[in-house]
């Protein structure tokens, strides 16, 4: 078992290593949020030594290109910084420590605004092994973009920074990518008064939303979800 693990984790490291850039000696990582308009979010950065975290780092918080100002990185390496975006849509954010910068995204959305939730290892990647898109899915998650606000979830090995890439690569909409965090994303929108319109993923992902009363569309056959064989058929049935 250990020497299964350890290969796996070689394997993993060897394909990342050629898909994304190695980490640099010094790194900032902003996360995407989401929340409602008018009220305050704390928008979290993370300074990073390589794959360590780093304290003490004076950290520039920025919105739509505007500087909204800094703080510095705790202990456990996160800066953050209050912003109250006043209207509903999406904001561009980014964090900056002396030279090295990373933008995300802030999501802002009213209550009655129902939100459409993507885990991409569960449905948009053909496999967490090869990296190959789902067929379809791109132009179908556009079409769903179109309609509802979308949010991508990132549960597995790759992080989040990483999807971005991903994702922008392979031509995906511009939507926030937050940490599934073994369903706690959907305590924190259930605890905002946000409304889930539809979880999209894999069986995991979709049972720690079933608590909240959640539907849910699966390429998994399973009985928490309404199994499709492919993304045409999310866009047609997701009205």
């Amino acid at each position: 078992m250990i020497t299964n693990k350890w290969a796996l984790s070689v394997f993993l490291s060897a394909l990342l290593s050629f898909t994304f850039p190695a980490p640099v000696v010094s790194e900032v990582i902003i996360y995407d949020s989401v929340t409602l308009p008018g009220e305050e979010v704390m928008l979290r950065a993370e300074t990073r030594g390589g794959f360590f975290s780093k304290r003490g780092e004076l950290v520039e918080f920025l919105v739509n290109g505007k500087s909204i100002g800094k703080n510095l990185s705790g202990t456990d390496g996160f800066a953050v910084k209050g912003f109250v975006p006043m209207k509903a849509g999406l904001y561009k954010i980014a964090a900056r420590s002396g030279e090295i910068r990373d933008d995300g995204l802030l999501l802002a959305v009213n209550k009655k605004t129902k939100v459409v939730f993507i885990d991409v290892e569960g449905s948009v990647l053909e496999g967490p092994f090869a990296l190959q898109v789902k067929p379809g899915s791109a132009k179908a998650v556009k079409k769903i973009h179109e309609k509802f606000p979308i949010v991508f979830l990132q549960k597995g090995l790759l992080g989040v920074r990483a999807i971005r890439s991903w994702l922008k690569k392979n031509e995906f909409p511009e939507a926030p990518v937050m940490p599934w965090n073994k369903g706690e994303i959907f305590k924190e929108i259930r605890e905002k008064k946000l409304t889930i319109k539809t979880v999209i993923g894999g069986q995991e992902v979709i049972e720690s939303a079933e608590v909240h009363q959640s539907h849910a569309f699966s390429f998994d056959s399973m009985e928490d979800a309404e199994v499709v064989e492919t993304w045409d058929e999310i866009v047609k049935k997701l009205k």
